[in-house]
């Protein structure tokens, strides 16, 4: 009984004595997976193709007095936006005034140059009658003294004398008359046409639109903030009541939502792995987590700085076309995309981690019976978590994720 209690006792202290030191690695078991390689950006949906609803053309201040809720279907000619202008008011009341004045002055004018032409028509006429006069009395006379005669004759000369002096004062006051009539007429009718433009463009201050659709916001900043040190920054948003508005700004879009696209932003590190034809994974939360897909269009040249943060990280603006459109894809709402740059079905992938350096070759810890055997291999495409082993291993191995303690590796 004392040798079998010693050899317990033995026993265990040679238990003991083989136990690791170490914790045993974490494993990974090693299957046949597809290599996907991604890269994420968020971006906003918007419209391939929309029709732009602009500010009408006219060189006075406008302010929104109203403006249709962003999201609004409407038909068209339905009423989207209605614009004031008190300077436009004000000139039109100043232009219907001088108009109402000018053509007072008209009817004063002809009225005047009627009367002028009248009274040198009645002393013409008054001037005739006096020579007829003059010619009756000279034949009466043709028998009185020489004397009395010649009187007669040049008082019939002074009446021809008189009557030429009459006929051309005449035509020259018809001609006056005529012509400040006509200049007057000429400027009645630009305050008329005055009052018909500025008319017009209040007219246009009422704003319709010219197709069916959805309003969104437009597609250009709707307005530009300067800073202190001399920059802009561009705004977009939607317009609100009290706006300023500029002549053929755009104010709102009708989007055409039977083709779409996501507008997205990547760092300046991803701008290269990316390229025409990846296909992209696409998720609409705010539309009830829509998952669907599309293909990476096309990409900008120029970067694009943060505004507000001192960050020297630049980003470059993405265009990602939808494959099919779904009508709660909005306009204006957010998306996530997962850019596909690398893709290998059924290969051989392993956690980047699972691979160590070792006399200047790669290596994977293959596990058996709780002992790790390092296996040379070669590697294919690799990201920063997973990594295609083209060459060395088989398919069905564990492997450790990380280096074993050294009493674990087996020798070689």
């Amino acid at each position: 009984m004392k040798k079998l209690f010693v050899t317990a006792i033995a026993s265990s202290f040679l238990f003991l004595a083989c136990k690791p030191k170490y914790p045993m690695p974490v494993t990974f078991d090693l299957i046949h997976s597809d290599y996907t390689e991604v890269i994420r950006a968020g971006g906003s949906i918007q419209a391939v193709n929309s029709v732009s609803i602009m500010a009408p053309m006219v060189y006075y201040s406008m302010t929104v007095a109203w403006v249709i809720r962003e999201g609004s279907q409407v038909e068209a000619g339905d009423t989207v936006c209605i614009l004031e202008s008190p300077d436009m008011m004000q000139m039109l009341e100043n232009q219907e005034q001088i108009l109402e004045n000018s053509r007072a002055d008209l009817v004063k004018m002809e009225a005047n140059h009627a009367m002028s032409l009248a009274m040198l028509d009645a002393q013409v006429k008054e001037n005739k009658a006096s020579m007829a006069i003059t010619r009756l009395d000279s034949i009466q006379m043709s028998f009185a003294p020489k004397v009395k005669r010649q009187i007669m004759e040049l008082e019939l000369q002074k009446s021809r004398v008189q009557e030429g002096k009459l006929k051309k004062k005449l035509s020259a006051q018809r001609t006056i008359s005529e012509s400040e009539i006509r200049q007057l007429k000429s400027r009645i009718g630009q305050a008329e046409t005055q009052v018909r433009v500025i008319r017009d463009q209040l007219a246009s201050l009422t704003i319709v639109a010219p197709a069916k659709g959805m309003i969104s916001k437009p597609d250009v900043p709707l307005y530009t903030l300067y800073t202190a040190e001399g920059g802009s920054v561009p705004v977009a948003g939607f317009l609100k009541i009290g706006n300023s508005v500029r002549s053929r700004r755009a104010l709102m879009s009708l989007p055409d939502l039977s083709e779409v696209q996501i507008v997205a932003e990547v760092p300046e590190v991803d701008y290269m792995r990316i390229d025409k034809g990846q296909k992209v994974n696409i998720t609409v939360d705010a539309a009830g987590g829509l998952i669907t897909t599309g293909v990476f269009k096309r990409k900008s040249l120029a970067a694009k700085s943060p505004m507000y943060s001192e960050s020297n990280l630049k980003s470059y603006e993405v265009i990602i076309s939808v494959d099919s459109c779904h009508l709660r894809m909005t306009p204006g709402l957010s998306a996530r995309c997962e850019i596909m740059v690398n893709q290998v079905k059924d290969t051989l992938v392993v956690p980047t981690l699972a691979i160590f350096e070792r006399d200047s070759q790669k290596v994977v810890y293959v596990e058996r019976e709780g002992r790790f055997r390092p296996v040379p291999v070669e590697t294919g495409l690799a990201n920063s978590s997973q990594t295609i082993i083209s060459k060395g291993l088989e398919g069905h191995e564990t492997l450790s994720l990380q280096e074993p303690p050294h009493n674990l590796i087996e020798k070689q």
